[in-house]
């Protein structure tokens, strides 16, 4: 039974941003794992502009100094659009539909890796971190190598640390149908799940939601409390 996420390697290169340029004390890092199989070319104008419409929003925030972006995404196979770069250096995103398949795990698992990685080298420097993981998909995987438990396993590592536990979010973002994400969610271990429609509105929600939980973690509250 896979128990870490440490042995996975799809030779993916992200590029994180130089903790000796970061001049404040906390982060806030928050990872986009984004599904782009063929499916979401229903929505993803939409997506595509509720998105940059956060970065531009992000960008002008009281936050926006201490907001760190990271975007992943997949179809059967993953890409690294981003490793975690201030938000004021988040260009214009085009998310295209492409490929055949779903890696949901596969995807799910190298932002979580790039993460923890990431936010461990920023505490050995002396910086707090909140840690956010937003993932965002239409379908159930049906190409992944990692296994949903080796997810869970190192999600219930992590949140077994006291400090990890009030700094470390996982939000699931369902569109469609919530029996094609119930069992994804539970069996990675993930805190929470959105079911979300595909509509503009719906999608333009979901982003809301995530500007918000962002805004929350900045303050010190729980993400998880704004209400979708």
């Amino acid at each position: 039974m896979d128990t870490s996420l440490n042995d996975l390697d799809l030779h993916l290169s992200f590029n994180n941003f130089d903790p000796e340029d970061i001049q404040v004390e906390e982060t806030i890092n928050a990872v986009f794992v984004v599904d782009v199989s063929p499916s979401i070319g229903s929505y993803v104008n939409d997506l595509n502009a509720a998105f940059n419409d956060f970065v531009q929003t992000m960008q002008q925030s009281h936050i926006h100094d201490r907001l760190f972006v990271s975007i992943v995404d997949f179809c059967e196979r993953v890409a690294v659009r981003s490793g975690f770069q201030p938000i004021a250096n988040v260009p214009v995103t085009n998310f295209v539909p492409q490929g055949s398949g779903t890696a949901l795990y596969d995807g799910t698992a190298m932002g979580i890796k790039n993460a923890m990685e990431y936010r461990t080298t920023l505490e050995q420097t002396g910086i707090n971190v909140k840690t956010l993981i937003f993932v965002i998909t239409d379908g159930q995987d049906n190409s992944s190598r990692t296994s949903p438990s080796a997810i869970k396993s190192t999600l219930d590592s992590i949140l077994a640390t006291e400090a990890n536990a009030f700094s470390f979010t996982t939000i699931m973002f369902g569109v469609g149908p919530e029996r094609y994400f119930k069992e994804a969610k539970e069996d990675m271990g993930f805190q929470h799940l959105a079911v979300v429609g595909n509509t503009g509105k719906e999608i333009k929600k979901m982003i809301s939601f995530i500007s918000s939980s962002i805004s929350k973690s900045s303050s010190g509250a729980n993400p998880a409390d704004v209400t979708f």
